[in-house]
């Protein structure tokens, strides 16, 4: 990367989709200290809740269905909120890097933190620039920018199981993804424990009438 601009960058993203572990050895190249990638993550995920402020502003979501859809509406603001979107955001970044490179590393693979910590800045990076892009279409195109949304769902599971096979030296980029589903499973299965420890499920109206 020796030429930093945000013209190179967003040609790189768009490198991304087709060749992650190109774009992904480009980027672990990457000369910086650990402090400033910190401070990368730290205004990329700063930016991502701007926009996503925007986003509610633009497009506010009803508090009320949003309770309905989850079955408890005193957890409805947390959801619409997207400051407290923002905040869990943040916390998964952090915990995504701690998660790429300790699990990578356990499991046989030999990447750095630093490496961890750029796949997820470039990550985000290209997420926020496909939030620009939902936002936008959002305005004129509402199918389109549902279809992205779903679009770059799946691309940030593609683009993590290849980068994380290119850092840590695997072979295969379905095994890694695998990896991620699996891993993913077990913490939703610890999530849905520590919720119902403490009162916090989903619960279940089976109102005043019977059989």
């Amino acid at each position: 990367m020796n030429k930093i601009d945000w013209g190179y960058l967003f040609g790189m993203a768009l490198q991304t989709v087709p060749e992650p572990r190109k774009v992904a050895r480009d980027v672990f190249a990457f000369p910086a200290p650990r402090s400033a990638l910190w401070l990368m993550l730290a205004l990329l995920l700063v930016s991502m809740t701007f926009l996503a402020v925007i986003s509610s502003i633009l497009f506010p979501v009803d508090a009320a269905e949003m309770g309905a859809l989850l079955g408890d509406d005193q957890m409805a603001p947390a959801f619409t909120s997207p400051i407290v979107t923002g905040m869990v955001q943040a916390s998964t970044a952090v915990a995504s890097v701690w998660a790429i490179f300790w699990i990578g590393r356990a499991a046989g693979g030999t990447g750095t933190f630093d490496q961890a910590l750029l796949t997820v800045i470039w990550l985000h990076f290209v997420l926020f620039i496909l939030q620009l892009g939902i936002l936008a279409l959002g305005l004129f195109a509402p199918g389109l920018a549902l279809l992205l949304t779903l679009m770059s769902f799946v691309m940030t599971f593609w683009l993590l199981s290849h980068f994380i096979a290119e850092m840590h030296g695997f072979r295969s980029a379905g095994s890694v993804f695998a990896a991620i589903m699996m891993v993913l499973l077990v913490l939703a299965v610890v999530m849905s424990l520590l919720l119902a420890m403490l009162g916090l499920g989903v619960t279940m109206d089976t109102g005043s009438g019977g059989m």
